[in-house]
């Protein structure tokens, strides 16, 4: 679990008489400075191990029982008055090798350095550890930190093993795995997708318009990118022509924006507030069992909805054009059941999936299920192959 080392003042004062009794109050230590803007600026006093290590992600996906190769990137930090003679040592699962297992370097006080390290090799399918230590003499370091600061809130450092978790994941991917992917708010779903072995170009919204959408299988629009960008907004009638000429759209979920006409290819309507799901293990009803995007090129099953964090989907519309067909029905409890997690619909010679599925959150913590889901979602229109 994530900690914070700060440094607190405990004071306790007695009293006799009347009022007699103990009481204890609290306090950061802080070092306050003046800054020519913000004026006078408090930051609290961090008691920090002597090196820190950081990788660079926390949780990464490989296709399982299939060779990857992966670069990994691990951060020392030196809190020491000294420069440190530092061994970075790792701790790989079975069927990863690294291109060094332990390296030395030397940190001077105060000072960073990234170092990458090359991992290759092939997973069974499940969740791999790979874990790294800074090693000074006979002490061994093996957490990091990672700083909260904004400027209505008091900083943190919260403190974290350095793990970097691999979630083998037993997954097909469809025949054309190259697609456009349009960033959203808050999006780390494009690096989760191009470690299951996707294709993906990043498209930024300026650039939408000169791009040749039709030499992708797929244009994957990040969440809440609607609301984000006007240039993306005004552009959705391309996005629709696109699927209308036989390609492939997903659309990750957005807010109210998504009810404007022409930016869905048929209407929906939210309730206000909207729905939403937000208990993880929420009960999940499948009501077309049969479909293609549940069953190709992986089959879905209820295990692909477990272990799923912070919530399962939301802004679900309520109400939806005929052309749309609903594939699951889920609600909170006390809530009335909604249908419009997953949304699919042919248009023209294509087709376009809405989700208000949370897969924004599910693909960067490693959840299996969902990135064989989200295969399948890019997948919609066109036939699989199966990887060997």
């Amino acid at each position: 679990d994530a900690r914070s080392y700060s440094l607190v003042v405990r004071a306790s004062l007695g009293l006799e008489g009347p009022l007699q009794g103990i009481f204890s109050t609290s306090a950061p230590v802080v070092f306050r400075y003046a800054d020519p803007v913000k004026g006078e600026i408090e930051r609290p006093v961090q008691l920090a191990p002597a090196v820190t290590l950081t990788l660079g992600s926390r949780s990464e996906y490989a296709p399982a029982n299939r060779s990857f190769t992966r670069t990994m990137h691990v951060t020392l930090r030196s809190a020491a008055r000294d420069t440190q003679t530092v061994r970075l040592a790792l701790t790989l699962p079975a069927g990863i090798a690294a291109d060094s297992v332990e390296r030395t370097l030397r940190l001077a006080p105060g000072s960073e350095r990234t170092v990458e390290v090359a991992l290759r090799g092939r997973l069974a399918p499940g969740r791999h550890e790979v874990k790294a230590a800074a090693i000074v003499g006979t002490t061994r370091y093996e957490t990091g930190y990672t700083a909260v600061e904004y400027d209505h809130i008091r900083p943190q450092y919260l403190y974290r093993p350095a793990t970097l978790a691999i979630e083998a994941v037993d997954i097909t991917l469809p025949s054309r795995a190259n697609i456009a992917y349009v960033p959203g708010v808050g999006d780390n779903v494009a690096p989760a997708l191009a470690q299951l072995g996707f294709s993906v170009t990043i498209v930024e919204p300026e650039k939408f318009a000169s791009t040749k959408l039709d030499d992708f299988a797929a244009i994957v629009i990040g969440p809440r990118a609607f609301e984000a960008s006007a240039v993306l907004l005004a552009n959705a009638p391309l996005i629709n022509a696109y699927a209308a000429r036989g390609g492939t759209v997903v659309t990750q979920y957005g807010q109210f924006e998504m009810a404007r006409p022409g930016v869905l290819p048929f209407p929906i309507t939210h309730t206000r507030p909207a729905a939403r799901v937000t208990i993880e293990e929420a009960p999940i009803t499948v009501l077309d069992a049969a479909n293609p995007l549940l069953n190709k090129p992986n089959k879905i099953v209820a295990s692909d909805f477990a272990g799923w964090v912070q919530e399962r989907a939301l802004y679900m519309p309520t109400t939806f054009d005929p052309n749309w067909t609903p594939l699951l029905e889920m609600n909170d409890p006390n809530e009335p059941a909604n249908k419009g997690g997953l949304l699919v619909a042919k248009t023209g010679k294509g087709t376009y999936v809405y989700t208000t599925l949370s897969l924004f959150r599910q693909l960067p913590a490693g959840n299996p299920g969902a990135a064989r889901l989200f295969a399948n979602l890019i997948a919609a229109g066109q036939a699989p192959t199966v990887t060997p």
